[in-house]
């Protein structure tokens, strides 16, 4: 009997029930603090490389900007890019920059050899491999810290004749109505690597009209 009215004492007993409720509690705080900062830290993850993804697309889009203005003062001097270091590094002599290395030193007689865009991968073959790399932090010979490839390829054909032409030819630029003036279509392939192996290649036409070009300055 005595026993029994122990056993039933035991079970009545709600001394330490706090105690259990608060740690219950307190673990639980614990998996949805966890839980939160896991989720936390994803979404600085995701935010990160969508940063570096947009860096990376605008740095290669950039560089088609690059590639043109460096074509078309190609076209404007009669031989090959002059200023131009040991290691081809193009000196402004405007504003020194010693970012752009030129690896082709006639960019605007690049005929069309059918290349596309796993050429611009090529970071040391010249003819098959890039034409121009931009270096943003600086020239870096082993291609380590981020940069831009970018590889030109032209086709020189006749434009179609417009009324417009008549005055083209007429001042020895285009061909009159009938042929047109002459155009070269070029092709660019832009590639940057950048931050954490990250990569984006950009495609673009650019259309030149011959006898508009640039004035050299390299």
């Amino acid at each position: 009997m005595a026993k029994e009215r122990m056993v039933i004492k035991c079970m009545n007993n709600e001394n330490g029930y706090a105690l259990l409720g608060t740690l219950l509690i307190l673990v639980l705080l614990i998996v949805i603090g966890m839980a939160a900062s896991t989720n936390t830290s994803l979404e600085l993850q995701i935010a990160n490389n969508d940063r570096i993804h947009k860096e990376t697309f605008y740095q290669a889009d950039g560089g088609t900007q690059l590639a043109i203005r460096l074509v078309e003062e190609s076209l404007g001097i009669s031989g090959p890019f002059t200023a131009l270091d040991v290691n081809g590094i193009l000196i402004d002599p405007v504003s020194p920059n010693n970012t752009i290395q030129i690896v082709d030193d006639t960019l605007w007689d690049n005929a069309d050899n059918d290349r596309d865009e796993t050429d611009v991968f090529d970071d040391n073959a010249v003819g098959g491999g890039r034409d121009v790399a931009y270096f943003p932090n600086g020239y870096d010979p082993t291609n380590v810290s981020p940069h831009t490839n970018i590889i030109v390829d032209g086709v020189t054909s006749t434009a179609a004749g417009a009324g417009l032409q008549m005055l083209a030819g007429y001042e020895g630029i285009g061909k009159g109505t009938a042929g047109g003036g002459g155009q070269i279509l070029y092709t660019i392939y832009s590639q940057h690597m950048g931050k954490t192996q990250s990569e984006s290649v950009v495609k673009v036409k650019w259309r030149h009209v011959i006898r508009l070009e640039l004035e050299g300055r390299y």
